[in-house]
């Protein structure tokens, strides 16, 4: 097990990745975070497959193991953002933080509280800090947004959310498509902030990825 050692001032963005697939979705979301933060301050860790290690190198620093083994050394100095966490993030805390941890799950609903059973519950044990940003389930992109805009100087009670994206799309002769997403998405000018290719994404290529993997009866290892 190797440990990595950080020389940066600001907190590292950690995205502790869970899902089984690197699905064109949760790619979106990632990118936007990549974007959101650079290249240099988001690490991904916990991706074990050899494919999506390259292809996430390409948006940020990419580690097999999981976080409490890559960054044992800040542990007690990092915040998991759990929504089942029982206190809300303060911009102090952030601040002072050597990282900041995002579970990089595509969440259900409702939530199955999986960034507490695969996260934060070991590593609160190890002395990290547990944060929610609210009692709204959010989307990864959504939460990196929040981070990002506390870090520049608001507080969390000053960001506005709205609960539910509805999506329409026509996919030609006369079918439509109506997609209703439950989460909670931070507003900026009174629009909800999304990946710039998340409603393509969502209405056509992780449905055409999904009827892939289920055409090849392919095993999706975790990423």
């Amino acid at each position: 097990m190797v440990e990595v050692v950080l020389l940066v001032e600001k907190p590292i963005v950690i995205i502790e990745h869970l899902e089984p697939c690197l699905s064109p979705w949760i790619l979106s979301e990632y990118r936007f975070v990549s974007k959101l933060f650079g290249r240099n301050r988001l690490i991904f860790t916990n991706v074990r497959n050899l494919e999506s290690r390259k292809v996430l190198s390409e948006l940020g620093s990419v580690h097999p193991d999981k976080f409490i083994n890559v960054f044992r050394s800040i542990v007690k100095k990092s915040i998991i953002l759990d929504p089942q966490a029982k206190l809300p993030l303060k911009r102090i805390e952030m601040l002072e933080a050597r990282a900041i941890v995002i579970g990089g799950i595509m969440g259900d609903y409702p939530p199955k509280g999986r960034t507490y059973k695969f996260i934060t519950k070991e590593a609160m044990e190890m002395g990290a800090l547990a944060r929610n940003l609210g009692s709204e389930q959010l989307t990864i992109a959504g939460t990196a947004y929040i981070v990002k805009t506390i870090e520049e100087g608001s507080e969390l009670s000053d960001i506005k959310i709205v609960k539910g994206l509805r999506i329409e799309s026509e996919f030609g002769h006369g079918v439509k498509l109506e997609l209703y997403l439950p989460y909670a998405f931070p507003l900026r000018n009174g629009k909800p902030v999304i990946p710039e290719d998340y409603i393509e994404t969502i209405l056509r290529k992780s449905t055409v990825f999904e009827q892939y993997l289920l055409s090849k009866l392919i095993e999706c290892y975790p990423g």
